[in-house]
């Protein structure tokens, strides 16, 4: 009976135990950050072509960054490429790692472009 106590309180305290936060790529630093960074200038002064070649090279450095994802899926979707901002969502998709602001904004945006290619079709 008092192993049984004992595991029962083990197993509650650890169920309790605090989680520290999940860094989200938002938040990384590196290269890739910088490129994401520079290419949100880009894009602010009008210059999607550019901001699209920094955001490429920053998916080539962290590949499984969500977030870099999404953003070149956002410029392809304002270049007009809406088969590319479909399937650069989907990959953002992916790798949101449990991420829930990321999954939200990932599948709004996907609403956005299904609902852009369905006018058109």
């Amino acid at each position: 009976m008092k192993k049984l106590i004992l595991v029962l309180t083990i197993f509650l305290l650890n169920s309790c135990a605090v989680q520290p936060p999940q860094q989200t790529q938002e938040t990384t630093s590196g290269p890739a950050a910088e490129l994401m960074a520079q290419a949100d200038q880009q894009a602010a002064n009008g210059e999607n072509a550019q901001a699209i070649a920094l955001l490429e090279r920053a998916v080539r450095i962290e590949p499984r960054n969500g977030y870099a994802w999404l953003h070149l899926a956002k410029l392809h979707f304002d270049s007009g490429d809406l088969n590319k901002a479909e399937q650069f969502a989907l990959k953002a998709t992916q790798f949101a790692g449990g991420d829930k602001v990321l999954e939200q904004e990932c599948q709004e945006f996907l609403d956005k472009v299904r609902l852009q290619l369905k006018q058109r079709s």
